[in-house]
């Protein structure tokens, strides 16, 4: 029977799943300050650590949360947004080996199916 071994990369998050929940004038202590002052920015860089948690995002930059203590702490801040990060919505890639039982193969490409995935893989020169 053969094995193939996949990459599957989800692009874009998980259906009814919010990546950022806002709290409007809402800011907590600690966090780690940057001068960035573009929301985009702000959570791009959250997103590249795999500890951050949070942002409080103000008039004078935003601050990075890489300890979910630190949100126990919010405070009414007027004009600061914090945006906390839902991990479970993030785009993810994983890698599986398939015993690939129930597949078929013509023109190049394998279709496998099993009980929660219908999985074709292109056998195409490179």
């Amino acid at each position: 029977m053969p094995v193939y071994r996949a990459q599957l990369k989800l692009i874009g998050s998980v259906t009814g799943c919010s990546l950022w929940t806002r709290k409007a004038n809402t800011a907590a202590e600690n966090g780690v300050f940057y001068g960035l002052l573009s929301e985009s920015d702000c959570t791009a860089v959250c997103l590249t650590s795999s500890i951050c948690v949070a942002v409080d995002l103000g008039p004078h930059g935003c601050v990075l949360h890489n300890s979910s203590d630190d949100l126990t702490t919010a405070y009414n801040a007027p004009g600061v947004t914090q945006l906390v990060l839902n991990r479970r919505c993030l785009p993810t890639t994983s890698t599986a080996t398939v015993a690939a039982e129930n597949y078929t193969e013509s023109i190049g490409i394998v279709i496998i199916k099993t009980d929660f995935f219908v999985l074709q893989i292109c056998k195409c020169p490179k």
